[in-house]
């Protein structure tokens, strides 16, 4: 029985290296077999920049919109809401704003930490109403409609078209006009428009 054993576990080894020669195939720098494929080009991404280390699921995950240039879609002014943006954003006690331009409304999205929402309002409403004085202002402090806001904003920002956010946007519109002046009423429907 013994015998058997060291017959069968000699067989084993035996086996085993008969896969292992001289040469290992897998450790050769000069194989040109295979060949790794990129596929690169001169165009950035749709936010104009040329990311290549990040890959595409850094990008679908990455929101930060300060790190990359603003693409927003031709048919869209996106300069217009990122000026009004940039110039909210420098008045105290703004934390953060985000602008949706819709029809002849300006929507001001503001993040704040400020007591006096009432004044801050006020300011960012004139700010704005100075940079596009055709057009009517909604300014907004109510943290679940400013994130909202922030989400339309960046998807426009991504370059998505004002199509493609249309219904979101008349969702919010919506529920800042029947809120009218009472804004902490205005989460009637908060995932109805935000897919």
């Amino acid at each position: 029985m013994k015998t058997i054993a060291k017959t069968l576990a000699f067989t084993i080894l035996a086996g085993g290296l008969v896969g292992c020669n001289g040469v290992n195939e897998s450790q050769d720098r000069n194989d040109n077999d295979v060949r790794p494929i990129g596929y690169y080009t001169n165009e950035g991404d749709n936010r104009g920049d040329l990311d290549r280390g990040s890959g595409f699921i850094s990008d679908m995950a990455d929101r930060d919109t300060k790190d990359h240039t603003s693409t927003y879609h031709e048919d869209y002014d996106g300069a217009l809401a990122e000026r009004i943006a940039n110039k909210v954003n420098d008045i105290r006690g703004v934390d953060d704003a985000h602008v949706i331009l819709e029809d002849n409304n300006v929507i001001v999205g503001v993040d704040t930490k400020e007591n006096k929402k009432e004044e801050l309002t006020k300011k960012v409403r004139e700010t704005a109403a100075k940079m596009a004085p055709d057009r009517d202002v909604k300014v907004v402090s109510d943290q679940e409609i400013v994130d909202r806001i922030e989400n339309v904003d960046n998807d426009l920002r991504d370059g998505r078209a004002y199509t493609e956010v249309e219904t979101d946007v008349r969702g919010i519109m919506g529920d800042i006009v029947d809120a009218g002046s009472n804004l902490g009423n205005a989460i009637k429907r908060p995932f109805e428009n935000n897919r």
